[in-house]
C-alpha cells in the first residue's frame, strides 16, 4: 500500500466545490414557500456530505494501490481521471516511489450546470 498525503489546496478545492453545491440548492429552495422547505434543504446538505466522502474514498481507493491504472504523466505530476456517480473527478498528484508516498496536489470536479 502507498501512503497518501493530501495537500491543503486539494482539500480546499474539494471543500469549495461542496460548498457551492450546497449553496446552489439552498438559494433555490429558501423562501420557496414549499411545505417541507427545511427538509429539502437538509436533504441536499446530506447529499453534499455524501458526495464529499464518496470523492475522498474513491480517490484513496484508486491512489493507495501500488499501480495506478489510467494515469497520465504531465511535466512533474501525474493525472488520474475517474467518475464518482456522473461527476468527473480529476486528481493531480506527485509520487515518491522510494518512500511509498503520493502527494495529492489538486482535486477538480467537472461542474455540471444545475438547470432550474
Amino acid at each position: 500500500m502507498i501512503e497518501l498525503k493530501f495537500k491543503p489546496e486539494a482539500l480546499f478545492n474539494l471543500h469549495i466545490f461542496i460548498r457551492h453545491y450546497e449553496q446552489a440548492f439552498f438559494e433555490l429552495y429558501r423562501d420557496s414557500g414549499l411545505w417541507h422547505e427545511e427538509l429539502i434543504i437538509q436533504s441536499y446538505r446530506e447529499s453534499a456530505q455524501k458526495l464529499y466522502l464518496a470523492i475522498l474514498e474513491e480517490t484513496e481507493k484508486r491512489l493507495s494501490r501500488i499501480k495506478v491504472l489510467g494515469r497520465k504523466k504531465t511535466f512533474y505530476f501525474y493525472e488520474l481521471d475517474f467518475y464518482v456517480g456522473n461527476r468527473l473527478v480529476i486528481v493531480i498528484y506527485a509520487e515518491h516511489k522510494n518512500h511509498k508516498i503520493r502527494f495529492i496536489e489538486t482535486i477538480s470536479i467537472d461542474r455540471k450546470p444545475i438547470i432550474f
